[in-house]
């Protein structure tokens, strides 16, 4: 009887600990699962003990219960993508607090549109020439390498007196096929490169062009599209 009264009175003090240390919050749970990850936001998913993982350029998912992690899309039965949705406005609220006065500005429009963009890349150059014969757009240009040779055309771009014809010759293609390039050397070009570097990364920035217009961020390039944004 005693061994009984014993063994009762062990669960009745020791049970609501065991509980108490299992109620951790999502955040705390994932901590605890996975110490070496980081994250910038850990929140509830629209699917129900499905949390949502932001590390500040990607998102995954975290079941607590389960202890593990899931990559990939969430799309719901009309095809709305919910994952891509929930980056695209994370990234939006940090593009709406970039230093423009440190972009390459273009145009007088009233609408201003925000771009990461790479020399070299082909659906870059669309898009500044299809800007380039709009004037309603004013544009904040931040330009990121993603290659040696285009970073040969950041640093002539920004070593340039004119850096917004400078940027229109660069992305029409006249300093291709090896054309003499302006190196000036100066530091703090290699600076202001970091920098770009560093604000995409921030913002989430994973291709080019990446665009900011209206509250809305617009991955890639179609003129259509464009024209769908900036006609609403």
């Amino acid at each position: 009887m005693k061994k009984l009264l014993l063994t009762v009175l062990f669960f009745l003090l020791v049970l609501p600990t065991l509980v108490t240390a299992q109620k951790l919050s999502p955040k705390e749970a994932f901590r605890k699962s996975f110490p070496k990850h980081n994250f910038e936001s850990i929140t509830p998913s629209p699917v129900k003990g499905i949390y949502e993982v932001y590390t500040g350029n990607q998102i995954y998912y975290f079941l607590p219960k389960e202890e593990v992690i899931i990559t990939g899309n969430i799309i719901t039965k009309d095809g709305v993508n919910l994952t891509q949705e929930s980056n695209s406005k994370k990234m939006a609220i940090k593009m709406a607090k970039l230093p423009l006065e440190n972009a390459i500005k273009k145009g007088r429009g009233k609408t201003e549109i925000i771009e990461f963009t790479d020399p070299n890349c082909p659906y870059c150059r669309k898009a500044a020439l299809y800007f380039a014969q709009r004037k309603d757009v004013t544009s904040y240009i931040f330009l990121i390498p993603l290659s040696q040779d285009s970073e040969r055309k950041i640093k002539h771009i920004l070593c340039s007196k004119d850096k917004s014809k400078t940027y229109e010759d660069v992305m029409s293609g006249k300093l291709d096929n090896n054309a003499p390039l302006n190196l000036c050397g100066d530091s703090k070009i290699e600076e202001k490169i970091k920098l770009y570097r560093e604000l995409a990364s921030q913002s989430g920035i994973r291709a080019t062009p990446t665009f900011f217009l209206k509250g809305k961020v617009v991955t890639g390039f179609d003129i259509n599209t464009m024209e769908n944004h900036l006609t609403q």
